[in-house]
């Protein structure tokens, strides 16, 4: 572990840890998690065991790992009302920081995150694995040729049937003092944050949006991941909103644990652009020429490298080469002002300002 370039202390081995600990693995033994640390011993013990920690560098306070660890970055994988602590800690102490998404569940909260890191002077990314999916970022490199023309409008969709996190009764993400919000924060915030990225991060403007319960208290309807907590439901299970933009774009957004719809789950972004239309993630291409429409299929090799690899790529090779943030936590507050514009905006049943 001495010859590492790059040391790493993991903070939160819940089931999200394990994708991150696997994208590590990839890269040894340039980098390497070499700390880890959560406030339940059982969850040390797991991932310690399982990845081959020593138990030395096991960890039950991240303030503790922060002062004690042999660590240059901090990979951070908690529920997000504590996503702030634990990032500003770890740039007050001079670490590198990548955190899951949402970077937090709050636009004022990021804000003070970028302080942070601005003192700091370190690098700071949020964890946004849909962006780095390969179909994703073969699409945005076809964006970014120009062949849409001006893209003035999107339709971004992430929407389940039955699929409400239960695992721990949910309370992670059910529960807004431990989330923060429900799907829209939870599985929106990727949908959303990859459209804005097709478009180049447009800057919102206004936000109308909706975000009620209408099943998630209901005892009648099951769990295809096991059943939550109904009493502790104190979150959305359905949001949709409409964002316009500064430059005249617009999009709509809808995201839902549970929707009485055909399909059991799927996400879909749809672009309208002024010279082509694309489909992502079918990665297909609709336009007209010559007076006819046409259809076409972008096709990539297949390489298999999963977003949450990919993620972690970028993120050591950024430090490793003194680079920017491949996401920068600017991006991120774009995002959380739009989410939080339709919670706002479900609560005072208007149009709000972002």
């Amino acid at each position: 572990m001495d010859k590492a370039k790059l040391k790493v202390g993991l903070v939160g081995c819940g089931g999200i840890s394990g994708a991150h600990f696997n994208g590590w693995q990839k890269l040894n033994p340039e980098c390497q998690v070499v700390a880890i640390c959560d406030i339940l011993e059982a969850a040390l013990l797991r991932r310690g065991e399982e990845f081959h920690i020593p138990k030395d560098q096991w960890y039950l306070d991240h303030r503790r790992m922060l002062k004690q660890a042999d660590i240059d970055a901090v990979d951070i994988c908690v529920p997000n009302m504590v996503h702030e602590e634990i990032t500003t800690n770890s740039l007050k102490a001079g670490k590198h920081v990548m955190c899951e998404k949402p970077l937090a569940p709050t636009p004022a909260a990021i804000r003070r995150m970028i302080a942070a890191r601005d003192k700091a002077g370190t690098l700071l990314m949020c964890a946004q694995s849909q962006r780095h999916e390969r179909s994703s970022q073969y699409m945005k490199a076809y964006l970014d040729t120009g062949a849409l023309g001006e893209i003035y409008y999107a339709r971004s969709h992430c929407l389940r049937r039955r699929f409400i996190p239960g695992w721990n009764k949910g309370m992670s993400f059910i529960a807004k003092d431990y989330s923060g919000g429900g799907p829209c924060i939870d599985i929106g915030v990727h949908v959303l944050d990859t459209t804005l990225n097709f478009m180049g991060f447009p800057e919102p403007v206004t936000v109308s949006g909706i975000a009620p319960c209408k099943l998630g208290k209901r005892e009648d309807i099951r769990g295809w991941w096991g059943e939550w907590d109904r009493q502790a439901m104190s979150v959305e299970d359905f949001a949709a909103g409409f964002v316009r933009f500064e430059s005249g774009a617009a999009m709509s957004l809808e995201c839902s644990w549970l929707l009485n719809i055909k399909e059991k789950e799927y996400s879909r972004i749809i672009l309208c652009g002024t010279e082509a239309g694309a489909e992502w993630p079918a990665l297909t291409i609709h336009g007209e020429t010559a007076g006819s429409v046409t259809d076409a299929q972008l096709s990539f090799p297949d390489d298999r490298v999963g977003g949450h690899q990919s993620e972690i790529l970028a993120f050591s090779q950024a430090i490793l080469s003194h680079g920017p943030s491949p996401v920068p936590a600017e991006q991120s507050l774009k995002v959380l002002r739009i989410l939080d514009g339709i919670y706002r905006s479900y609560a005072a049943g208007k149009e709000v300002k972002v």
